[in-house]
């Protein structure tokens, strides 16, 4: 009984409050006319439209020579991005490319590696909420890694695939932050005495002015 006549008085003061916020939203004008509710909250973002902006990260990996030294590398990453974005409802459709040049380096067993450079051009599909978007990437890798062995260096541009995923949120009707996450594998080159081929793993995060 005490239980039923809690959840009797609950929903009451439920719908007491409800009836006092619409009152409170529409409050009726002088002349007796109903004005149009006044909402606090921000608008939906719109992610359709042109974006840029800077990026900085961590970012580590493998440069693998067939000589059996597997040079372990990792760095630092600042460069930039831009994009354009579609939107149909909640989905958002997008490509973006991307280019930062790196401190990556290590030494395997005589064998140093270093990578100046990565960069990709991708596809995005994201699905957003409120101010904010989740979404998955993918598409085609860069990398440019300079291998020295044994005094013989040469180097050359890794292509390969990347594929990840990000969160992005809106700050205003002009920025939007993100933090994203990477993998990149990329195929064989000839490095004259020996091939090798190279993967990455990426943590980033970027601010993109909306145009």
């Amino acid at each position: 009984m005490v239980l039923r006549l809690a959840l009797l008085a609950a929903g009451s003061a439920g719908a007491l409050i409800l009836s006092l916020n619409t009152s409170m939203a529409a409050d009726p004008s002088d002349n007796g006319m109903y004005q149009q509710p006044v909402y606090n909250s921000a608008p939906p973002a719109d992610w359709t439209g042109l974006y840029m902006g800077p990026m900085l990260g961590y970012i580590w990996g493998n440069l693998d020579p067939n000589t059996g030294a597997e040079v372990e590398t990792d760095g630092l990453l600042i460069g930039g991005f831009a994009g354009y974005n579609f939107q149909m409802g909640a989905l958002v459709f997008g490509a973006e490319a991307d280019i930062a040049m790196t401190s990556m380096d290590g030494s395997e067993n005589g064998t140093d590696g270093d990578v100046d450079w990565t960069g990709s051009a991708r596809g995005r599909l994201g699905y957003t909420w409120d101010r904010h978007m989740i979404y998955g990437t993918a598409g085609l890798g860069f990398l440019s890694a300079d291998v020295d062995l044994g005094g013989a260096s040469d180097e050359k541009t890794h292509v390969g695939l990347v594929v990840g995923a990000g969160l992005e949120t809106m700050v205003n009707q002009s920025f939007s932050a993100r933090g994203e996450y990477l993998y990149s594998g990329y195929g064989e080159k000839d490095y004259g005495a020996f091939d090798a081929d190279a993967s990455t793993h990426a943590i980033r995060a970027g601010l993109a002015y909306q145009f």
